[in-house]
């Protein structure tokens, strides 16, 4: 029994010190994000904003035009490459406007990067508490991260990573119940029964057409989340 006790003991040790040297890539700003941030500087965001916040599917979307009828400033304020650090380092230009709405849509970076989810979810409720602080009248939504295809990319490193968004995006919703904010599930709009983003709405297997836009839109304004 002694013996038996030494071994699972020598396990959890193991088991905690494999924990304990796992890699969190918390980088960001690279040359893109900082020419993103310069050109943010000279394009102060106006009062009672509607923003579309997130990485270069954020970015890509033209929501001013899709929402040329809405009586509120529509702003895009994404990044390609970005990540759920970069988006919480950027987070007080974004609540200095007190917007009236933010739709946050985020992850799949993250997971290019095999970020733990926790660390992920972590940062996610940073930056709603960070909201809920300094511009408590705005209106959160969280949105799910969007799967990839992994058949039509090339980089060795989204391969096999797409088994990694229904888990991210459980925890994300938990964890935006727990915040008391709206998540909304994006993922049925673009992925078929497997689970993989269709062909007919990427071309590139991670980012959507501009086309597919129009759906997202449509979708959030049948919900009532616009």
């Amino acid at each position: 029994m002694k013996q038996i006790s030494l071994i699972i003991m020598g396990l959890a040790l193991f088991n905690i010190s494999q924990a304990q040297t796992v890699k969190i890539d918390s980088s960001y700003a690279n040359w893109y994000y900082q020419q993103r941030m310069e050109y943010f500087s000279k394009t102060p965001i106006p009062k009672n904003a509607i923003i579309f916040l997130g990485n270069s599917i954020t970015e890509r979307a033209e929501w001013q035009e899709l929402l040329a009828d809405s009586k509120y400033p529509v702003i895009n304020r994404g990044i390609g490459g970005d990540n759920s650090f970069g988006i919480l380092a950027r987070m007080d230009e974004i609540v200095n406007a007190k917007p009236k709405a933010i739709y946050l849509m985020d992850g799949i970076n993250d997971q290019f990067r095999k970020l733990p989810h926790e660390v992920s979810v972590n940062n996610y409720r940073r930056i709603i508490r960070k909201i809920k602080q300094q511009s408590p009248k705005t209106k959160i939504y969280i949105e799910s991260a969007l799967p990839i295809n992994e058949e039509m990319t090339k980089e060795a490193y989204t391969k096999g990573r797409n088994v990694l968004v229904p888990a991210l995006n459980q925890k994300i919703k938990a964890m935006a119940q727990e915040e008391g904010v709206t998540y909304i599930d994006i993922c049925p709009l673009f992925q078929d029964e497997n689970g993989v983003l269709k062909k007919e709405f990427t071309m590139d297997g991670v980012h959507l057409k501009a086309s597919a836009y129009i759906d997202w839109v449509n979708f959030l304004k049948d919900k009532k989340y616009l």
